[in-house]
């Protein structure tokens, strides 16, 4: 019969042996080590300053000191001293640094495997499952971590009708859900109740587009390549911001070169003297519009700062491209004459017997009655060169009511006007000294500001 136990090394009871308890207890003192083994540490090498009766460590490769010599055994503190003993494969111990089981490889230990989890009921992680949720997690966070490269999480529905989503809830009453429900389309819905669901946002399988059903409010700018990224900027596709083509804006955009075809349809200004293009007149400072058809077809309106008179002119690339600047008539640049006539009118002084008035733009003319058949208008340009300048009254047979005789004093801005009874003799002359007939006026047409302006810069 063999002195020690196959399994853990218990020394039996000789026949006749004497002091059989000292074996007796050297056996009950192992067993009391490997029974329910617990260790305090793993692969140490150091012994313990003070180690504690019944303490268990499971030594490494090169202990030292009272432990030299005993690489891979347990040193057990028992009865003051230690004891070494060689593990079998298979014990198993608890480590008290983290409770976590352990099992010897025949080298090291390891820690132990769980049992299988194939086809299990159900699992409970500070929780427990239910037939309907059959993983539960009661936990602060929960992390899915990699295996060196990228980490996917899968929500798989059986038909194209049923759900597969992530429902998130407070109190167990859902308030969000994202996923596919009923569709393949990918929704993002929101509940006040938990039961009547509104969708905010919804992405189309096919196409990729996004819909908002329940519509959209932004807060702050939207940025990008999505938007325009100029007040010009005619790119197919991009959302329009207030201001771009002049529209919303109270500054427009600033056009480089009004003969330029290809700008954009909108409203835009043009600066004097940066601007490029063929002007109505020559001032450059104003506002333009471009509309049409289509580039190669378009009617362009322009109206300079300086007076009140709209031009238009038509592009047709087809006919020589554009075509020469025409100028609305309006009730600014035209006046209807002493003699019911409509003329063009920029700007206009009906002066009569008593004083003067200015039908279309201001003049700022000063009247002054010098005497019999003599009228004097102070602070005024001279009588318009192009055009017509002067209109007198005539009767209903279109004969002159009057006759004019003018004086303008260049330097002193002022005009004379003379009038008196007409005769014929052979030509209109004038006769007796009279004043303007009551009821009737003279219109004279005077040179407009910025043409004015013009010829004494050229001068």
């Amino acid at each position: 019969m063999p002195d020690l136990s196959p399994r853990l090394s218990l020394p039996f009871l000789a026949p006749a042996q004497a002091q059989k308890h000292v074996t007796h207890n050297e056996a009950l003192q192992r067993l009391d080590v490997l029974a329910q083994l617990t260790l305090e540490g793993i692969d140490q090498s150091t012994p313990p300053a003070a180690p504690q009766e019944g303490q268990v460590w499971a030594l490494g490769d090169g202990p030292s000191g009272v432990w030299s010599g005993q690489a891979g055994s347990l040193a057990a503190f028992v009865n003051g001293a230690w004891i070494f003993i060689a593990p079998v494969i298979g014990w198993q111990a608890t480590d008290t640094s983290d409770t976590s089981l352990k099992i010897w490889t025949g080298s090291t230990w390891e820690a132990a495997a769980g049992g299988p989890l194939d086809n299990i009921d159900g699992v409970g992680i500070n929780a427990s499952y239910d037939a309907f949720n059959k993983l539960v997690v009661a936990s602060e966070a929960s992390l899915f971590n990699h295996d060196g490269a990228g980490h996917q999480i899968k929500i798989n529905k059986a038909t194209m009708t049923d759900t597969a989503s992530l429902l998130f809830q407070t109190g167990f009453s859902g308030h969000a859900e994202m996923g596919t429900s009923g569709d393949n389309a990918f929704a993002i819905k929101v509940s006040a109740d938990g039961t009547v669901w509104n969708t905010g946002l919804s992405f189309d399988p096919v196409t990729g587009r996004a819909r908002a059903p329940a519509g959209m409010q932004v807060t702050g700018a939207i940025t990008g390549t999505a938007v325009t990224q100029s007040g010009m900027d005619g790119t197919a596709g991009r959302l329009m911001k207030v201001g771009d083509f002049g529209l919303g804006a109270i500054l427009a955009p600033v056009i480089a070169d009004i003969d330029n075809p290809n700008v954009p349809f909108g409203q835009y200004r043009t600066v004097s003297p940066t601007v490029l293009g063929t002007f109505p007149g020559f001032e450059k400072w104003g506002h333009l519009i471009n509309f049409g058809t289509s580039q190669a077809s378009f009617v362009q309106l322009y109206a300079n700062i300086a007076s009140d008179t709209l031009f238009m002119r038509r592009y047709r690339a087809s006919d020589g491209g554009w075509k020469p600047w025409r100028s609305f008539l309006n009730t600014a640049n035209t006046t209807v004459d002493v003699n019911g006539f409509v003329r063009a009118a920029s700007p206009i002084v009906q002066l009569s017997d008593t004083g003067s008035v200015e039908p279309a733009e201001p003049v700022g003319a000063t009247f002054e009655k010098v005497s019999l058949g003599q009228y004097r208008l102070h602070n005024v340009a001279p009588l318009a060169s192009s055009g017509w300048s002067i209109e007198i009254p005539r009767d209903i047979n279109g004969n002159r009511q009057i006759f004019v005789d003018l004086a303008y004093d260049a330097a002193q801005k002022v005009l004379d006007v003379h009038t008196s009874v007409p005769f014929w003799d052979g030509y209109w002359q004038a006769g007796a000294v009279c004043d303007i007939p009551q009821d009737r006026w003279i219109d004279l047409r005077f040179t407009p500001v910025e043409e004015e302006d013009a010829q004494t810069e050229g001068d």
